[in-house]
């Protein structure tokens, strides 16, 4: 079993863990860190998006996304290819260590993030707000 249930991404009906796409992408040398978490619509469809942290030398651009999608529609399926990603500047972790994909879903979908003291860099929740490419999804 790869990750956690809370870490289950379903779109179109295609079930698998943001953990399989985890294990692609950080092996991209230009990739520091990624976060991958469901997006809704208000008819409740799912996409996926897919967040990197570059690495330090390295910068996000069209061919690095055209890359990493290739890999994984060979390394597991092209359902499997996220419908859009993006860079960010950190990815939030909780005191334990653990990507926290729950709070980042939260606040793309418009809701309050509460408890923000259980994660170890609070601040990177607010890079999830207002991102202009998730707005008419």
């Amino acid at each position: 079993m790869l990750g956690r249930s809370d870490g289950t991404l379903n779109p179109n009906g295609v079930r698998f863990g943001s953990s399989e796409i985890y294990n692609i992408v950080e092996a991209f040398e230009e990739v520091a860190d990624s976060l991958c978490v469901p997006q809704y619509n208000k008819d409740g469809e799912e996409r996926v998006l897919l967040f990197l942290k570059m690495a330090s030398g390295h910068s996000f651009g069209p061919e690095l996304v055209k890359s990493i999608c290739n890999a994984i529609r060979v390394g597991l399926s092209a359902r499997h290819v996220p419908s859009l990603i993006l860079e960010t500047k950190g990815i939030p972790y909780t005191l334990n260590g653990k990507k926290v994909e729950v709070a980042v879903k939260q606040i793309i979908a418009g809701k309050a993030v509460e408890h923000r003291g259980a994660f170890s860099n609070p601040e990177a929740l607010d890079l999830y707000r207002d991102i202009p490419e998730l707005q008419d999804f």
